[in-house]
């Protein structure tokens, strides 16, 4: 169900929205951003681990999405003409000091999880082309990330009930995110079209009633003072 939801949105953006270089390009910017936090995420998190081995491990995975991070970069640059503009990252911790820290995990797993599902479905709609071959490397890459981070969270302890229950947070916490999200840009999509409704509707009369104003203006001056000057 949640695939064919997906599947549909996926291509209802491509249809309507990646019509243009630019657009294409725009999107590509958002994964690399995505990509790129992850990274900063898993930093965070190896912060928090003492075993030298399961930093080592997280250490690579993070060297793997800054690897995603570049070509999705080197890609988005393809698309808008050699142009890339400056990225823009939110930096704020998942979780608190003293949480556990393989929640973090849990959060990293369902994101992987989401992400090689949209790039698989996205791959198979997707024409040929720079997106569609770089993403084959990357979904491979992700499938593993997914595997790694859950050995990880039975690892750190976690019992499987607790994993089930994190996960069902984490989702309740990213369907909360796209739902707001998707309420600002209904938002601004109704703001855009009231206003442009008020300059058609009332434009008219008040460009008439100022050119009657005009026309009707009187100039007044003293006309010695002019003489004088």
């Amino acid at each position: 169900m949640w695939s064919a939801i997906e599947n549909l949105k996926i291509r209802l953006s491509l249809a309507l929205t990646w019509r243009s270089p630019e657009r294409v390009a725009s999107a590509i910017r958002g994964f690399q951003v995505t990509e790129a936090d992850g990274v900063w995420h898993l930093h965070r998190a190896i912060e928090r681990l003492e075993d030298p081995r399961t930093k080592a491990v997280i250490f690579t995975h993070g060297l793997e999405e800054e690897c995603h991070a570049d070509v999705f970069g080197s890609v988005q640059r393809l698309y808008a003409g050699g142009l890339s503009s400056p990225m823009h990252f939110e930096r704020k911790d998942l979780y608190a000091a003293d949480d556990p820290a393989w929640k973090i995990f849990a959060f990293v797993n369902v994101g992987e999880l989401d992400a090689t599902q949209r790039f698989r479905l996205l791959r198979g709609a997707l024409p040929e082309g720079p997106l569609r071959d770089a993403l084959k490397s990357i979904i491979d890459d992700e499938e593993g990330h997914v595997h790694l981070t859950y050995d990880m969270l039975r690892r750190m302890g976690a019992s499987p009930g607790e994993i089930r229950v994190e996960f069902v947070k984490v989702r309740l916490s990213r369907a909360w995110e796209a739902w707001l999200r998707v309420g600002k840009r209904m938002v601004d999509g109704l703001a855009t079209v009231l206003l442009s409704l008020v300059y058609f509707l009332l434009g008219p009369f008040v460009a008439r009633a100022a050119r009657r104003r005009l026309e009707h203006r009187v100039v007044e001056f003293d006309s010695a003072h002019l003489k004088h000057l």
